[in-house]
């Protein structure tokens, strides 16, 4: 059963349904094992408890070489990874989020009508996977307005280096290593995007939705920080609007701001929080990004499949995973509900 991201919340109403309220999600392999615990509340609220902090995922991970080998060792994100998931679902604040708003403050918050420049946002490929923009509340159209009405930015504008850098290639070809490590479910993992390309995927598919969702200028340019930085500084220049510019590369804000482009560095924490508070939809956010990234979890009674075998664009762009239900009394309710809401496939 596919599911999309959005409706993920359907799933969690499932399993609360049945008595689950207290939910681990598990990597199958053991050595990695239970990675947070959502608890669920009767008020729309949830706790994540991080069974794992980011550094004992690392030295988790660390040990995976010598018990089962490279391959899947490259098949986990990395801890940095792990630890930026947090922050895209929302249950962990960026270190420098003070200073990211006071930024937007500075530079957004455009008054057309009094003759300003549009402002328009530029991602680097650093970030994009991770919808910031979202999470700090400064999208073009669902972001927080001032006294006066007005959004903080007015669009995007996006480079098509940064989307050359995320279109990324590498699958797996050889499930063989991965079951004998992790389990049986990876054999599922056959022709898709392995380890740290799964995020790359993330990105590539969120640059697209930024593009046909939003008001978007297309900068055209090569890949790497020079390109790109000189991109955005002839845009300022050519065009009636001003890009600013989010990366979580030093090197490549401080090229921008060297030649004109306000731009702002964004620091992610080194570590998570052992519990975080949040609501029901961003713990569904959660278990979209871990089972993407990591390409299979274990809930009780389902397991989600962020990637398998025959998982196409399609399914990328409507952000679909794979549900197989262990219990026969989850499959029902969840093509019950479904249908009410009217999305089946």
């Amino acid at each position: 059963m596919h599911l999309e991201r959005s409706r993920l919340v359907v799933l969690l109403n499932a399993l609360y349904d049945h008595g689950v309220d207290s939910i681990p999600v598990k990597h199958p392999c053991g050595a990695i094992g239970e990675l947070v615990r959502i608890d669920l509340e009767d008020d729309g609220r949830a706790t994540i408890r991080c069974t794992q902090g980011t550094m004992t995922y690392q030295d988790n991970r660390e040990t995976i070489p010598a018990k089962y080998g490279e391959p899947a060792y490259n098949d986990l994100p990395d801890a940095e990874t792990y630890t930026r998931a947090m922050v895209a679902s929302g249950h962990v604040a960026l270190d420098n989020r003070d200073e990211v708003h006071e930024f937007v403050r500075r530079h957004g918050y455009a008054d057309l009508e009094a003759g300003h420049d549009p402002v328009v946002l530029g991602l680097d490929a650093n970030i994009v996977a991770w919808r910031l923009p979202d999470v700090l509340g400064i999208d073009a159209e669902t972001g927080e307005t001032d006294d006066r009405g007005r959004r903080p930015i007015n669009g995007y504008a996006l480079a098509t280096g940064v989307k050359e850098e995320l279109d990324w290639h590498y699958k797996q070809y050889n499930t063989a290593e991965l079951t004998a490590a992790f389990g049986d479910e990876f054999a599922r993992l056959d022709d898709q995007p392995a380890g740290a390309n799964r995020e790359g995927l993330l990105a590539l598919y969120e640059y697209r939705r930024l593009r046909a969702n939003r008001t978007v200028d297309i900068l055209d340019c090569e890949t790497g920080d020079e390109a790109i930085v000189a991109a955005y500084e002839a845009f300022n220049r050519n065009s009636r609007k001003q890009a600013v510019v989010l990366s979580n590369d030093y090197g490549f804000v401080d090229r921008s701001v060297d030649v004109g482009v306000p731009a702002q560095h964004v620091d992610f924490p080194v570590d998570v929080p052992r519990t975080a508070a949040g609501s029901w939809t961003q713990a569904a956010e959660l278990l979209y990004y871990l089972a993407v990234l990591f390409g299979v979890v274990r809930l009780p009674k389902v397991t989600l499949y962020g990637v398998w075998n025959g998982k196409d664009g399609r399914h990328w762009q409507h952000e679909r995973i794979d549900i197989d239900c262990c219990s026969p009394k989850i499959a029902p309710q969840l093509e019950r509900d479904l249908t009410i809401l009217g999305v089946t496939e």
